[in-house]
């Protein structure tokens, strides 16, 4: 038996603000009615007395800690820039904006 039906598949197009023909509809009624004959399958195995994985990797943190380190000054991160206005960084206009 059918889960989901064409009418369905035009109602959640319609939704969505797909423009759908009606091959399109004929189509994806077809497919997710074959995704939830799947999900369907998923659900009726029997998981009672599977212990749940959250996740199997068992690392916990793998990041480095965070610590002040020193850095740049703006000075230093000017040095070698082509062009610096006012303590930063110029560079050229784009899109027709006024400076």
């Amino acid at each position: 038996m059918s889960q989901i039906s064409r009418d369905e598949v035009a109602h959640l197009a319609r939704l969505a603000r797909l423009a759908l023909t009606d091959e399109e509809l004929d189509s994806y009624a077809g497919q997710l009615d074959a995704i939830l004959g799947h999900v369907s399958q998923i659900q009726a195995v029997d998981v009672a007395g599977v212990k749940p994985t959250g996740n199997p990797l068992k690392d916990v943190n793998v990041f480095r800690p965070d610590t002040v380190e020193p850095c740049l000054t703006q000075e230093e991160a000017l040095d070698q820039a082509p062009k610096a206005v006012d303590g930063r960084f110029a560079v050229p206009r784009i899109l027709g904006e006024a400076e």
